[in-house]
């Protein structure tokens, strides 16, 4: 009787602390060799990787160049409505905190400059039209961006993070979706997209305060500080070179280190930190060398 109930019992059971650390050893070891396989398509009787997998085993190694090429790859794949979703995330939410930023430094810039002419100079005509040749060539293309790395370098990293320490990119793959155009593509190309336009946007909001800061605290005219006397071809292409480049990089290095999140919450932590001081320093960097390259490309013009 007891070996009836033994066999209906579909055999002896296991207990908790058999199938705990060594069950969950054996999954994790899965990882790897095993996941790629069955996350792969069959064509012509070959495994190939689908187009843009970043698989468990290319996470091990810190290379930005995996998340490049992965991107790249899935470009063709994104979803048009993914993009849109992602476009009114990073745009139409930033649009208020970047206003409001650029708002206060345009107008704390040209305060100081009013009082750094008059101690010097007391003439105040050249403040609006330097001013405006600034911000146009460097200000709203830098700021924009640093405050871009802030807001979506930190969301990017910490949504993909979070989803990497609790399995979600594993379950995407099993799913045979690929979780770099379906995640990480999106946001790529809303945030080329959007960037130049926010930059846009968000430098009108600072030649707005810095016209009204002008005239409030130094009796400056609009139409004599609205003068755009020093703006030449290469500041308009520097400004714009600049907010595209910023777009381009600020989704890469955010998803890198999402993508690469160590397990546990102090992980998510160290990636979104990770996400914005290396989004911020590449702004810095880009912004660098693009405005010197442009300034020898066009002979000091």
């Amino acid at each position: 009787m007891s070996g009836e109930r033994h066999s209906l019992g579909g055999g002896p059971r296991t207990s908790k602390a058999s199938r705990g650390p060594s069950a969950e050893g054996d999954r994790r070891s899965l990882r790897g060799s095993d996941y790629a396989l069955a996350l792969s398509t069959v064509q012509d009787g070959d495994v190939q990787p689908m187009p843009g997998f970043v698989l468990p085993h290319d996470e091990s190694r810190a290379s930005l160049l995996v998340t490049v090429r992965a991107t790249a790859s899935a470009l063709a794949h994104t979803e048009p409505s993914a993009v849109v979703a992602q476009a009114y995330e990073i745009g139409v939410r930033s649009l208020p905190f970047l206003c409001l930023v650029l708002a206060f430094v345009g107008g704390i810039i040209v305060y100081q400059a009013g009082i750094q002419a008059m101690r010097i100079v007391p003439d105040t005509s050249g403040i609006g039209p330097g001013y405006i040749e600034l911000l146009v060539r460097d200000l709203a293309a830098n700021l924009t961006g640093l405050m871009l790395a802030t807001r979506v370098g930190a969301s990017i990293a910490a949504e993909l993070g979070s989803m990497k320490v609790t399995d979600q990119l594993d379950a995407m793959r099993l799913c045979q979706t690929d979780p770099v155009a379906h995640l990480v593509a999106p946001r790529f190309l809303a945030c080329v997209l959007v960037t130049p336009i926010l930059t846009i946007i968000a430098g009108a909001c600072a030649l707005a305060s810095g016209t009204a800061v002008g005239a409030i605290a130094f009796e400056i005219r609009p139409q004599n500080f609205l003068d755009p006397r020093f703006v030449t071809i290469g500041a308009l292409v520097s400004g714009f070179l600049k907010s595209v480049a910023f777009g381009l990089a600020i989704p890469l290095v955010s998803a890198h280190a999402g993508l690469y999140t160590r397990v546990g919450s102090q992980g998510v932590g160290d990636a979104t930190t990770s996400a914005v001081v290396g989004s911020s320093v590449a702004v810095i960097v880009l912004g660098f060398f693009i405005g010197a390259i442009l300034h020898i490309a066009l002979g000091g013009a």
